[in-house]
């Protein structure tokens, strides 16, 4: 009786840690949604510095950046002189450019959203935020990792039929306890690894944490684009007008 006792105790034990185990395993959709929310916010603006480093030069910009939700966003380069005012403007599936030098407003059509930024390793949509890897995306947990030196859940997400996105497949790294993206690997709708971005410097800003330092390098290529954030305030209101075709015309005011 006494050993019956002991073998139910152990195995009620076990059954317990593997419940315990199991309840620790995040659920991936929830994880990635409070990740998009961290880098997005309600609302977010900002001053960011972008380096694009190739074998034989370097060049930086510096950005302006305002976002409300996942349907506005603005990008507006200050810095070199020769790229000043050049800019993005995105109201929901509505993407313009607006090229200073010749003040032409351009229009870039949906097929275009993979197109280089400004020669950087970042496409239209990384800059301007058009999909949503919540919404547009399925989510598997598939385990921890080692990433950066934090541990992440490793999250395989796929597109959902019909969804308005570019990649085949997204992995991604997620630091749970602060929900911080630390990797984030996009693949081709054949399966290829076309590029690879990696978080670090994780800083807080208000109420919001994220990798501040973000590092893109497309794989054939070889090449690295690094953005930073310097400045970056979340969740306060911004002024009427901002996302419209004039402001993104005239304005080059700081945020």
């Amino acid at each position: 009786m006494r050993w019956l006792a002991a073998a139910a105790l152990l195995f009620s034990l076990n059954g317990a840690h593997a419940a315990v185990g199991k309840i620790s395993d995040p659920n991936p959709s929830q994880l990635i949604k409070r990740a998009e929310d961290q880098i997005l916010g309600k609302t977010f603006r900002g001053k960011l510095q972008m380096k694009i480093q190739r074998p034989d030069s370097e060049r930086e910009m510096e950005i302006l950046s305002w976002t409300e939700g996942t349907g506005k966003a603005l990008v507006k380069i200050t810095a070199p002189a020769k790229d000043q005012g050049t800019g993005n403007l995105r109201t929901g599936l509505d993407l313009w450019q607006y090229l200073p030098k010749v003040e032409r407003l351009i229009k870039i059509p949906p097929s275009l959203m993979l197109q280089s930024w400004m020669g950087s390793d970042f496409t239209n949509d990384d800059l301007v935020r058009s999909s949503s890897t919540f919404r547009d995306y399925t989510h598997e947990f598939v385990g921890f990792e080692q990433v950066n030196g934090v541990k992440a859940a490793k999250i395989i997400c796929r597109p959902k039929p019909n969804a308005p996105v570019v990649w085949g497949k997204l992995e991604m790294w997620i630091e749970p306890k602060r929900a911080v993206t630390v990797q984030q690997d996009f693949y081709s709708e054949s399966g290829e690894l076309l590029k690879r971005m990696s978080g670090s410097n994780i800083k807080s800003f208000g109420s919001h944490t994220i990798a501040s330092r973000m590092e893109m390098k497309t794989i054939k290529k070889n090449t690295t684009t690094v953005i930073e954030y310097l400045d970056a305030h979340y969740d306060e209101n911004i002024e009427d007008g901002v996302f419209n075709q004039n402001f993104l015309k005239n304005s080059i005011s700081q945020p």
